[in-house]
């Protein structure tokens, strides 16, 4: 029983003849059949150009109908390609695994896809899209050097070479009624050269292959191929070979008594004693027709597998290449808002280049050594260089209004560099993080800066010297000034300082803001053993061993000279050669000064 669907209705149709469903194996599937205006036929009239048959799971669009007042006549394909009318407009070319471009090529629509897992492999293929999806599934075919198979229920399933190989025989006299032989030598060649990718010597890889049947049929040359994806001679031989039609295309047209339990693109052994034929050989075709009810396979097309044998040992083939030489890649990804490129040496080394509408990527990632990237976008330019055997890293960045460097030891900054419109800023860190140092530079300010932090008590030390227009700020523990230091102005502050060699002061050197006040020159430390001590309107000398004048003269003024401890005891000069010893305004002597 068929089953028609014509928009929102379903009906069964019940009376047909000379039913036949034809699949081969490059992918056509149709059914063809006749229907008859009668009673008991429900679905007769909704039968139309474009309504859908439904065969055990599988469902046919009608795509032609020849008809009469008293029958139709029908034909129609595999609802698999009204995909032809459904566009892929999205570029996804690149280098891709099998699972990925057929996601995008059948994502969206009604069909699932299975597929054997030695599919599942990188390719190439460059713009791919833009087109229709029977059309991209054709292709990826071409590529990946595959068929497929329409199955029930709205699956596809893709194969190296669809069908099995059981061991099956079909012999004349067991289970083969009639056989017909069809031979065609028109694509027959023997020899066939392949060029691969250009080595780094200059050079590039080269092979031939010449197939044993050369023997039989002569050399017979194809069209070279050109393909610089292979690095790798024995690779392209295999491709080179797989391209090659080297034995005559056989096809046989069989009628058996046992074919319901083959598959389409099985792998069987044909022996036909009347031709004198034995050799192994594929299920292209299979037409099926209902038989007491039941859908049947009823005759198959037979084609030829080329036949390998021992002598494939033998095979002349020519590769000039070193063997021993790196295993390289490439892969190539485009997408409607993105291609990527990438050339690897497996194991040593990738370059990556990523460009969008917004931002272009590269890098360079040399396994387990070294990796330098590289980004641009309209805003900004950054780049990397990573060491990875010592961990250091160095960035630089920039912008339209900025640009900043660092040097890094395990991500941490050590040495970082910073420029804008607002000025210059130097920072160098320990990598031990135990101090750092900044130098910044605005229009009105120079900063340098050190600060170290003391480990045993967590003290931060800071030293720092800060210019602006006005004035030069120093600030640290200690200064150390080493040479002649020159001072043309007023140096002024309230701390101490600390000499341990001479003091030349120029003429007048002024101590204390006040007359009044408590002012000392101490000798030899804060102790007191010898001083001189301005207090109140008094100049006071002190000594443990005494003051004492040497050579020279103590010249004294106003009659009032020397004053001592004991109350009111003092001598005076009268102003001629006198000193006189007064107490308490009472006169005890004088000392006569004589001159000589």
């Amino acid at each position: 029983m068929l089953i028609i669907t014509n928009g929102n209705q379903t009906e069964p149709l019940i009376q047909f003849n000379n039913f036949q469903m034809e699949q081969e194996v490059k992918g056509n599937f149709t059914i063809s059949f006749n229907t008859f205006n009668v009673d008991n036929n429900p679905a007769y009239h909704m039968l139309q150009v474009e309504s859908v048959v439904t065969v055990e799971d599988y469902d046919f669009r009608v795509k032609q109908m020849k008809e009469n007042r008293h029958a139709k006549s029908v034909t129609a394909i595999s609802t698999f390609y009204d995909l032809i009318d459904t566009r892929k407009n999205e570029i996804y070319g690149g280098t891709r695994k099998f699972n990925e471009f057929l996601t995008f090529v059948l994502g969206g629509t009604a069909w699932r896809f299975t597929f054997d897992t030695d599919l599942n492999e990188y390719r190439l293929i460059e713009n791919f899209g833009d087109n229709n999806i029977i059309a991209l599934v054709q292709a990826l075919c071409q590529v990946y050097e595959c068929e497929y198979v329409i199955m029930p229920n709205n699956r596809i399933h893709f194969s190296k070479q669809v069908g099995g190989d059981y061991d099956a025989q079909y012999r004349y006299g067991y289970n083969v009624k009639a056989l017909s032989k069809n031979v065609d030598t028109t694509n027959l060649k023997t020899y066939i050269e392949g060029y691969g990718a250009a080595s780094e010597s200059g050079g590039q890889l080269f092979v031939s292959y010449e197939s044993p049947y050369a023997q039989k049929y002569g050399k017979r040359e194809a069209d070279p191929v050109h393909d610089d994806r292979f690095t790798n001679g024995q690779a392209l031989v295999d491709h080179i070979r797989s391209m090659l039609t080297d034995f005559p295309e056989v096809t046989f047209e069989l009628d058996s008594i046992e074919l319901t339990n083959k598959e389409l693109g099985e792998r069987i052994w044909l022996i036909y004693e009347p031709m004198g034929m034995e050799f192994q050989t594929r299920i292209l075709s299979q037409n099926k027709g209902f038989v007491n009810g039941r859908l049947t396979t009823i005759s198959v097309v037979l084609g030829n597998r080329v036949p390998r044998s021992t002598s494939d040992i033998l095979i002349s083939q020519k590769v000039e290449i070193d063997e021993n030489k790196k295993i390289t890649r490439s892969k190539f990804e485009q997408t409607n808002d993105r291609i990527t490129m990438e050339v690897e040496t497996i194991g040593e080394s990738i370059s990556k280049l990523e460009l969008t509408d917004k931002e272009i990527k590269l890098s360079v990632d040399e396994t387990n050594k070294s990796l330098a990237e590289f980004k641009i976008t309209s805003q900004q330019i950054s780049t990397r260089i990573e060491n990875k055997v010592d961990n250091l890293s160095s960035e630089f960045v920039q912008t339209s209004n900025e640009f900043r460097t660092s040097i890094n030891d395990n991500g941490r900054a050590i040495s970082t560099m910073r420029q804008d419109l607002a000025g210059f800023e130097f920072t160098v860190n320990s990598r031990f993080n135990e101090t750092n140092s900044k130098i910044t530079q605005t229009e009105n300010q120079i900063r340098f800066e050190v600060v170290k932090k003391d480990e045993y008590n967590g003290r931060t030390i800071t030293s720092m010297i800060n210019q602006d227009p006005y004035a030069v700020s120093i600030s640290a523990d200690k200064i150390n000034l080493n040479g002649a230091v020159m001072v043309n102005g007023t140096i002024s502050g309230a701390t101490s300082i600390q000499v341990t060699d001479n003091i030349t002061v120029g003429n007048t050197l002024n101590i204390g803001q006040s007359w009044t006040g408590n002012y000392n020159i101490n000798f030899g430390g804060g102790a007191g053993a010898m001083q001189i001590k301005a207090y109140s309107d008094q100049i006071i000398l002190s000594a443990m061993g005494g003051v004492r004048i040497p050579e020279g003269y103590l010249n004294m003024q106003n009659g009032y000279a020397i004053g001592s401890n004991s109350y009111d005891l003092r001598l005076d000069h009268n102003g001629a050669n006198r000193l006189y010893v007064r107490k308490n305004g009472y006169e005890y002597g004088w000392i006569e000064i004589v001159n000589k």
